[in-house]
């Protein structure tokens, strides 16, 4: 039988933005400093400028390195929450 550990995480704007530098895309980047989102919640990365999209895949595979498998991911305005399992 397999058992599950789950958690949530956050992850901000300005987490994304310090992930991009630390990445060595420039502090000013051209174009919006956003991701494109719909007041649906619907998000569209292929419109939104490379460094981001490589910012939050970084973020993601962090935590994918520990053993975490990403279960729901959901964007809101200014974060994106992260449902995360593990087994045990």
């Amino acid at each position: 039988m397999e058992r599950w550990e789950y958690e949530i995480t956050t992850h901000t704007a300005g987490e994304v933005l310090k992930v991009r530098e630390e990445l060595g895309h420039p502090r000013e980047p051209q174009g919006p400093d956003v991701v494109y989102c719909d007041t649906e919640g619907m998000c569209f990365f292929d419109e939104a400028p490379n460094p981001y999209v490589e910012a939050i895949v970084h973020i993601l595979n962090e935590k994918g390195k520990e053993g975490w498998e990403l279960v729901q991911i959901a964007f809101r305005q200014n974060d994106f929450i992260c449902i995360w399992r593990r087994e045990v």
